[in-house]
């Protein structure tokens, strides 16, 4: 094979499942956000909770409250080899503290 098809054709196997896990988080009123999680490879639940708060923590520098109405959603993760065979996804509202 030579170096440019070995080359083009990491590039398609790196492209086939998005980054994981995707984090999202979308304003919803004054200090209040609503977060998503989304990965590919899931261990369980707790894992997709624990990403969660990580992303709580990046949104609110001062610091979080609890997560509220969390709640599974589909996942959007997909691949071209189908590599991703435990995928999950929550959703979660905070509140950041002042």
């Amino acid at each position: 094979m030579t170096r440019a098809a070995a080359g083009a054709l990491s590039v398609l196997l790196l492209a086939g499942c998005q980054s994981d896990p995707a984090l999202h988080s979308a304003r919803i009123g004054p200090a209040q956000y609503r977060l998503q999680v989304d990965r590919c490879h899931v261990i369980d639940r707790a894992q997709l909770e624990s990403d969660l708060r990580t992303l709580a923590a990046r949104t609110c520098p001062a610091g979080a409250e609890p997560l509220q109405n969390i709640q599974s959603l589909p996942s959007r993760q997909g691949s071209l080899f189908g590599e991703c065979l435990r995928r999950g996804a929550l959703q979660a509202e905070v509140r950041c503290k002042p």
